[in-house]
């Protein structure tokens, strides 16, 4: 990982190693796993719920960059198994790996509680079962997997004459992500290192269950699914050959999959947060997956792609159908955490007293914004392209939160079918839910002549006619 493994046309041997060198690694996840977790153990006493998974997150991408480089950065076993079985590194190493990592993670929980005397563990947040916290904790730790290998084993996404330089931000955004989305459920551990080592020091706190353990099974087996996923998906990688179609249209589906459960979980606990955990959950899918299908993770923004003649019709049309078929899925798993401990279900109305109208606007200009950044920035060799995309729901939900704020026609039939399955509903939540989305494909729509409009009318000439 992070150019550990050499270039596959690199013949002559490399130098034999000194006892420092050949020793980093190891020190270098032993290290950044105890920060880590350590980082979590705090957080999980002192810091403010809401922006916890934040600072995690940020934690996280500042160990990614120091230790990358050395040993990979992985600093949770869930992601070195899934680099073992996505054949990145030697079962020998995956071993040595999660010894280290499930140390230092004790240590760092003896640590906090020897600091805090006060007992942290992990189990499911009351009223939730441990099934309920179980599939949040394979979900996000799959997330997180399948980011880590995209972004930092694949050949394509990460070549080794030219390395990509967002890595380490895509890798940080998941835990924003999913802290946000599953932190009320389920603590969103998603590293059997932080599981086990905060078990140790929740020894005080009267548990049913070794939760810390149950915890690890269900964040290993995300890390299967997400080796399973990469293995699909980067097939081509084997046979130096382009992305195959259904390798796009997987991306799509479990992109979208990802980003609506993000943000119906998010709203279903009405988190203030939920621009910020959507805008992180799309960036780092983007960075993940967009060599590969494009990473376009909403029908309006295919709509835009497909009338700016960058994609074709038919597969834009195969792409709508599995973005709505992720929405689908991601509606029926959210569904079940609806009204459990009084947490509210989603409208697909407008809120207070705004109108219809209100909600044309927002979501019509705000789905343009994002369509266009797409088309713009495009996924290229730089950093910001997938920062920007995400950044994108971030400012449309923060901006019109009071209204609507959804920008997204497979999240809008997610909402919808939480809310079908969890209640029983009027048929006016089905023309809520058109109105909603053709809103949003009116600003994909838009975008794509917008774009042609600015792209026929180079800088040079308004600068001729300023000067």
């Amino acid at each position: 990982m992070y150019g550990s493994t050499p270039a596959p046309h690199v013949a002559e041997s490399e130098p034999e190693k000194n006892f420092v060198e050949s020793a980093s690694p190891y020190v270098a996840e032993f290290v950044g796993s105890y920060l880590l977790v350590f980082t979590i153990g705090v957080c999980s006493i002192v810091a403010n719920p809401l922006w916890g998974p934040t600072a995690v997150g940020s934690t996280l991408v500042v160990l990614v960059y120091i230790f990358g480089p050395i040993s990979g950065a992985h600093l949770n076993p869930a992601v070195t198994v899934a680099c073992g079985l996505a054949g990145q590194i030697s079962w020998q190493k995956v071993l040595s790996y999660c010894i280290l990592q499930i140390s230092a993670g004790f240590v760092a929980g003896l640590a906090c509680y020897a600091v805090f005397q006060l007992p942290m563990g992990v189990s499911p947040v009351d009223p939730f079962s441990f099934w309920d916290a179980a599939f949040l904790e394979v979900v996000y730790t799959a997330m997180l997997c399948f980011v880590v290998l995209s972004v930092a084993t694949s050949r394509t996404n990460n070549p080794a004459n030219n390395q990509n330089n967002f890595f380490g931000l895509a890798i940080g955004l998941v835990i924003i992500a999913g802290g946000q989305a599953a932190g009320k459920i389920s603590g969103a551990v998603l590293n059997p290192a932080a599981a086990i080592g905060l078990e140790v020091a929740g020894a005080a706190r009267d548990h049913s269950a070794p939760y810390g353990f149950a915890y690890s099974a269900a964040e290993l087996f995300g890390g299967i699914v997400a080796a399973a996923a990469f293995r699909f998906v980067r097939r081509h990688e084997l046979s130096e050959s382009e992305p195959s179609f259904t390798s796009g249209v997987f991306c799509e589906c479990f992109g979208t999959f990802l980003l609506c459960c993000t943000i119906g979980l998010s709203l279903t606990q009405q988190s203030d947060s939920t621009p910020w955990a959507a805008g992180a959950a799309l960036a780092s899918i983007v960075y993940a997956v967009h060599d590969v299908s494009g990473g376009h993770i909403n029908p309006a923004v295919t709509m835009a792609v497909v009338l700016s003649g960058k994609c074709s019709l038919e597969r834009g049309m195969v792409y709508w159908a599995v973005q709505l078929f992720g929405g689908l899925l991601a509606g029926i798993a959210t569904a079940a955490y609806h009204g459990i401990g009084g947490i509210a279900t989603s409208n697909l109305e407008p809120n207070g007293d705004f109108s219809w109208m209100s909600v044309l606007a927002v979501e019509t200009v705000f789905t343009c914004i994002l369509s266009l950044v797409v088309l713009k920035v495009g996924p290229q060799s730089n950093f910001y392209f997938g920062m920007a995309i995400g950044s994108c729901l971030t400012l449309g939900g923060f901006a019109s939160a009071q209204i609507s704020g959804l920008m997204n026609p497979a999240v809008v039939w997610s909402v919808a079918i939480a809310n079908f399955t969890s209640s029983i509903t009027s048929i006016s939540l089905l023309y809520h839910c058109l109105a909603f989305c053709l809103f949003q494909l009116a600003g994909g729509v838009l975008a794509p002549y917008l774009h042609h409009l600015t792209k026929e009318i180079p800088y040079t000439k308004f600068r001729s006619v300023l000067d």
